[in-house]
Order: C-alpha cells, then structure tokens, then sequence
C-alpha cells in the first residue's frame, strides 16, 4: 500500500525521519510502535520494567545467589527517573547526531548503560527501519525499500479509535508545539482527513496489518544467524486487552522478548502491582512526556479508561447536517476508507490458523464505536 507523507510535530524534521528509517537495526532492539494515545508510555514503563527485573533475576541465578533475590532492581546501576531515560521517542530532532549520522550522545549514553536499544516511535510500520547494523559501521545505511525487517523485535500497541481521538484531542490541545486551537469537532474531522500530526489512523493501522501478514525476518541478512522459523519480528497488543487481562499480555511480551527469568510470584506480587494505573499516577513525574511542552498544568496521565471517545463523538453534533453526530461520519469514515474490506482481505481467515484470526479481530474491534 502506497500511503501519502505523515504531517510531523515541529519536534521531527524530515531529516529525522530519514535518518529513522536508515538506523541499521541490532537483533537486541526493541521498537515499542503505535499511533499516539493508545497506551505507548503504558507500554514502555512495561518492557522496561520487564527487562530490568529479568536482568536482575538473571543475573542472581548466575551467581546461585537466591538469598539476595529482593534487592532493589538499581543494583544494575540504572536508575529508572523517567522512561524516556531507556525508551525514547524515536523521532525527535534533539534525539539525532545528523550530522554524523548517529544517534545522539546521551541516546547513546543511557542505551550502552541499559546494554539494549529500545525505542518508543509513532511512525507507520513502512517509515521504520529494516536493515541489519553491520560490523564494518553503526551509522546510518543509505538503501533501497526493504519490507521485511532483518532483526530486532516491534511491539504494536492499537487502542480503540473514538478514544484515541478523544484522548490525541486532549492532548495536542494542550502542548505548545504543534497546539491544536479548534474545537474538539474540528478536531475529530481533521483527525480523520490525516492533517493532525501523525496522519491518519487508518492508514498507520493498515501499515502495520500488512507487517503483520508477512510476520518474517529477511533471511538473507541474517546469513548463519537465522532466527527460528517460529520467531516473529512483530507482537499486536490491544489497550482494551491489557485492560481487561494485564497478567495475560505480560506473559506474551515476556515470551515475545525471550524474558524468562523472573519468578512468578515476583510477577504477580511486585512487578504487575506496578503497572495499574493508580500506581503509575502516583508517580506520574516518571511519564510526563518531556519531547513537548506542555500548558495548563496538563496531567499527561488523566484517566486511563475506555468509553470517553464514544461518548465525545456521541455528544457532538452539527445542525448544519441535520444534527447527525460525529459517530455517524465516523461510519461513514470507515466505508469511505473500506477499511473492515481491506483488513479482511490481509487476514482471509479461510484456513484454521488461530493466530491470523487474532490478529483480525484485534484490527477489525480498534475501529468498532460499539
């Protein structure tokens, strides 16, 4: 699929974006993706948080040091102050070396600390890198299309769209770069038409669902180092499903990135507490996002809930078109875009593959407005 250029933040230039895209990827990095409000930072605070405890019980296990087995997760020498120290915004200017072509020093710095490269991003699946770092050079590789990555893990994380509209809405209307002035049905059209940063949320899911479909590494960079048959480049989360099952979508992330020395109960009653939501307000200095400035003493983390787009757009109506609401050209939308069609044509689900039609349904509910 052909998609028209992603409109950017003032924070991301084109130059960035270009030098996204030719970062040459090392099996060991993690891209954290999806298109904004649909639970990223939530995300990122997870894998991290995974990896540093994993680190840290794998590293006691190497010793037959189990007595110790409670110890604060900083005797890894990291300190966790926010979590764009370990997973930054990939996109961003000040985030870049360009005229090196590298990433920036203190990127550089807190990744070489964290011994892995993980990322977060909302650009589209075909605006991110696919090629393998070599041993000759880490800079930038200049290359041709490459739609299978080589190596290196993507995580997409898709939250229902009326909500991830109401809660974008929230957001830009709050942030000093790119600020967003109109009202919130100005807003929800523009959304929509792809001129709000970050284009459209169609298109970004369907690049993503063609990723998907062809969930494979490129062998022919992996040389003698082929991944298993059974490894996949891609993981598909859901909001709604991290919501409704948390324990169940940490295992799959933990399986996904080979995370497999953490005790259970370590899990279930140190590590998941962290994740809900309460929690993460309590501590919301560590989440506030830093890329952007923000006005109005806007707290980034405001609910954490689902239903407050539908209700939004429900609201919302315009007397000039027969006061239809704003759910009604959300419908429209869709069929204009015939985006349930080309999804179900991504992931035909004549054979009796389980994952394919996982993969389906999660595509197919983020736009549902019931």
């Amino acid at each position: 699929m052909n998609f028209p250029p992603m409109p950017l933040l003032p924070i991301s230039s084109p130059a960035t974006i270009d030098a996204c895209k030719s970062l040459q990827l090392r099996p060991s990095d993690v891209f954290i993706c999806s298109y904004p409000k649909s639970g990223t930072t939530w995300t990122q605070h997870i894998i991290l948080t995974l990896i540093l405890y994993d680190r840290h019980y794998g590293f006691l296990k190497s010793y037959h040091n189990t007595d110790s087995n409670h110890e604060c997760v900083g005797s890894l020498g990291l300190d966790y102050n926010h979590v764009s120290d370990y997973a930054p915004f990939f996109e961003v200017d000040a985030h870049w070396d360009l005229q090196n072509g590298i990433l920036s020093e203190n990127i550089r710095k807190n990744h070489d600390r964290l011994n892995q490269r993980v990322f977060n991003t909302h650009l589209r699946w075909d605006m991110l890198p696919k090629s393998k770092e070599t041993a000759k050079t880490s800079k930038l590789l200049q290359g041709g299309q490459v739609k299978r990555p080589a190596c290196g893990k993507f995580i997409y994380v898709t939250r229902n769209l009326l909500d991830v509209c109401a809660s974008f809405y929230h957001h830009l209307s709050n942030q000093e770069e790119g600020r967003y002035t109109e009202s919130f049905q100005t807003f929800a059209r523009d959304w929509m038409d792809g001129k709000v940063a970050f284009g459209s949320p169609i298109h970004h899911l369907l690049s993503f669902a063609e990723g998907f479909k062809d969930n494979c590494y490129d062998e022919r960079d992996h040389r003698g180092t082929n991944p298993a048959k059974t490894d996949r480049p891609l993981l598909l989360l859901s909001y709604e499903d991290m919501k409704c099952n948390l324990r169940e979508q940490v295992f799959l992330i933990m399986n996904f990135l080979n995370l497999n020395q953490i005790p259970v109960e370590v899990l279930d009653n140190e590590i998941l507490p962290m994740f809900e939501f309460q929690s993460m307000k309590a501590n919301a200095h560590r989440f506030q996002p830093r890329s952007v400035t923000w006005l109005n003493g806007f707290q980034f983390l405001r609910k954490g809930e689902s239903g407050e787009g539908r209700a939004l757009m429900g609201d919302t109506t315009d007397g000039e078109k027969g006061n239809k609401s704003l759910l009604s050209e959300y419908d429209q939308w869709l069929n204009r875009e015939g985006y349930r069609d080309q999804i179900d044509k991504l992931f035909e689900c004549t054979s009796r593959n389980k994952e394919t039609k996982r993969l389906r349904n999660v595509f197919i509910r983020v736009v549902d407005p019931s």
